[in-house]
C-alpha cells in the first residue's frame, strides 16, 4: 500500500508559491576561485548531526593520581564536584573536504552567541576552512556559512562584528612569505565576499589573532612578530619582532603573546605597545607546536605543552596557578601525543585539551577573573570528559554556556555546561 498523501489546504499552496517565488533569505552560495562560501542551510545541515547525550566526568585512570597531585595548586581529584557538573553533547560537525581532501579543525574562537572555527590540511597541499555557527538555539547550534580556501591553511580565527579575522599560511607566490593575515566579511552569520582582503606577515605562518576596540592583532611564528593592524586599511599601526610568537590575547589593558622555545610571555601596553615585560614559563618547548594564551583576572592562562597550564601574573610574571599535563605512561600514551595546546577558562571553569589524552576539566576556589593576579589560586582537577570516538584535540573554547572541542579529523563537538 502507497503511504498516504495529506492534501495541502488552498492557503497553505498560495504561501508556499509566494515563498517560492520570493526573494532569498541570506546571500546564498558564492565562489571566486580561491574561496567558495556555501550559506545553503539545506547543504551545511548535512554536515552536524544532533544529540542530547550526557557527557560523563572520568576521575580515575585519566593520568592524575587519585588524591595529592605534584603540583601545589592543584589539591585533589574531585568527584563530588565533578557529580555537580552537568554536560550535554548537542552536536558533531563532520569536517568540511576539498577536492577529496578532508581538513581538520585547528582553533575556535567564540563571541556572544556566535561561534567561528577554522581548519587546514595535514601536510600538503595548503587547504583551509572557516566555520560559522549561530549558537542562539541553545538545542540545537547552527551551522550558518562555511569558506572553502584553495592554497591556504586557516590557522586561527576570531570574529569581531561584521568581521571574522583569520591567520594563515598562503601557497600564493604574490607573498614575500607564507603568512598572510585576512578579513573575511559577515551579514549577519552568513561570510560574503564583498570586502574580503588580504596582507602580508612575517614568517611561515599566521598563528592567531585577536581584535580588540579599534585594532586587530596578529601574531606568526618562528622569526615572526606581533602586528598590530587597522582592521579597515589593514596598514600596521605597530610592530615588534617576537620569536616563536604562538599566540596572541588582549585583557585587562594589556597584550599578551605566548613565545615557545623556550616558552616565555611578552607583555605589553595596550594603548602604546610600551613593554610591560617578559617572563619565562614552562613548557612550550616543543618546535612548531601550538600554545595559547587567554587573559582574565589580570592573569595569563597558558597552554603549555609538555608543562600542562601554566598561569601567570601578566603584571609581574608571578606564577600563581599551574595544572600538570596527564601522566602519558599511566595512559599508555607517548609523551608527543599528550601535549597541552589549549586552554580556556569562563567562571570557574577551566578546559583543558591535551591532544590524544582528550579533553580535561578543572575548578578554580573561586571565579578566576575575581581571584586576582598576583594572589596564588587552588585549582582542583576535576576529571577527563569521556566520548565515545573522540580523535586527538586540537582546540578548545568555552564560553558559558557552549564548550566546543575541535577534534582535528574528527570535527566538531558542540557540548552545552549546565
Amino acid at each position: 500500500m502507497k503511504p498516504t498523501k495529506l492534501a495541502l489546504p488552498l492557503i497553505g499552496i498560495l504561501a508556499l508559491l509566494h515563498s517560492s517565488c520570493g526573494e532569498p533569505t541570506g546571500p546564498g552560495n558564492q565562489g571566486n576561485g580561491r574561496i567558495t562560501l556555501v550559506n545553503d542551510p539545506v547543504e551545511l545541515a548535512a554536515s552536524v548531526t544532533y544529540y542530547d547525550d550526557s557527557i560523563p566526568i572520568e576521575n580515575s585512570g585519566v593520568g592524575y593520581p587519585a588524591a595529592g597531585l605534584s603540583s601545589a595548586s592543584i589539591s585533589r581529584i574531585s568527584q563530588a564536584s565533578a557529580a555537580s557538573l552537568k554536560l550535554k553533547l548537542k552536536a558533531e560537525v563532520a569536517p568540511p573536504s576539498i577536492g577529496g581532501q578532508v581538513l581538520q579543525a585547528t582553533s575556535v574562537s567564540i563571541v556572544g552567541q556566535r561561534a567561528v572555527v577554522s581548519y587546514n590540511m595535514v601536510g600538503n597541499p595548503y587547504l583551509g576552512a572557516v566555520d560559522v555557527f549561530d549558537l542562539s538555539n541553545t538545542s540545537q547550534p547552527a551551522l550558518q556559512s562555511r569558506a572553502l580556501v584553495q592554497g591556504t591553511d586557516v590557522s586561527a580565527v576570531f570574529a569581531s562584528g561584521s568581521n571574522v579575522f583569520v591567520a594563515e599560511a598562503t601557497a600564493d607566490t604574490g607573498f614575500q612569505s607564507p603568512a598572510v593575515f585576512e578579513v573575511m566579511q559577515l551579514v549577519g552569520n552568513n561570510l560574503v565576499l564583498s570586502g574580503n582582503r588580504r596582507r602580508a606577515l612575517s614568517s611561515f605562518a599566521g598563528t592567531a589573532t585577536v581584535a580588540a576596540g579599534s585594532k586587530a592583532y596578529a601574531t606568526s611564528g618562528d622569526n615572526g612578530a606581533l602586528f598590530v593592524v587597522d582592521p579597515v586599511s589593514l596598514t600596521t599601526i605597530d610592530s615588534i619582532g617576537l620569536h616563536d610568537a604562538r599566540w596572541v590575547d588582549v585583557g585587562g589593558g594589556k597584550v599578551v603573546v605566548v613565545q615557545g622555545t623556550p616558552g616565555q610571555i611578552a607583555v605589553f601596553n595596550e594603548t602604546n605597545l610600551a613593554p610591560v615585560g617578559t617572563w619565562a614559563f614552562t613548557g612550550a618547548d616543543i618546535a612548531e607546536s601550538k600554545s595559547t594564551v587567554q587573559v582574565v583576572g589580570g592573569k595569563a592562562f597558558i597552554a603549555a605543552g609538555s608543562g600542562g597550564v601554566q598561569v601567570l601574573s601578566a603584571s609581574t610574571g608571578l606564577v600563581v596557578g599551574s595544572v600538570p599535563r596527564p601522566n602519558p605512561d599511566s595512559l599508555g600514551l607517548t609523551s608527543s601525543v599528550v601535549v597541552t595546546n589549549a586552554a580556556s577558562v569562563d567562571g570557574d571553569l577551566l578546559f583543558i585539551s591535551n591532544g590524544e589524552a582528550g579533553v580535561y576539566v578543572a575548578q578554580g576556589s573561586q571565579a578566576f577573573s575575581a581571584s586576582g593576579s598576583e594572589t596564588p589560586q587552588t585549582i582542583t582537577m576535576l576529571g577527563r570528559l569521556r566520548f565515545a570516538n573522540l580523535q586527538s584535540v586540537n582546540h578548545v573554547a568555552y564560553s558559558s554556556p557552549y564548550l566546543i572541542i575541535a577534534a582535528g579529523l574528527g570535527g566538531l563537538k558542540i557540548v552545552r555546561v549546565n
